[in-house]
């Protein structure tokens, strides 16, 4: 093996080498940015029941409002 072939050798080691460290790096970001992902979808589901929850709760408040207005209009009427 010649001069030159062994550097064109070296070249492609370090080339594969730092392929590698990439894809290393690009593995460690996804993994981060699913963990992000899965823990936002966790906050909106979150945020879903809450949501389901109050507007209940809403439809609960304005059943008792229109029997207490029936109840007025029954005394006042």
């Amino acid at each position: 093996m010649g001069l030159d072939e062994l550097d064109q050798f070296n070249l492609l080691e370090e080339r594969i080498e730092s392929l590698i460290a990439l894809l290393s790096s690009l593995k460690d970001e996804k993994d981060s940015l699913e963990k992000q992902a899965k823990a936002r979808e966790e906050k909106i589901s979150s945020l879903a029941k809450e949501v389901e929850g109050l507007q209940a709760e809403k439809e609960l408040v304005k059943k008792k409002i229109a029997v207490l207005l029936s109840k007025i209009d029954e005394f006042t009427g």
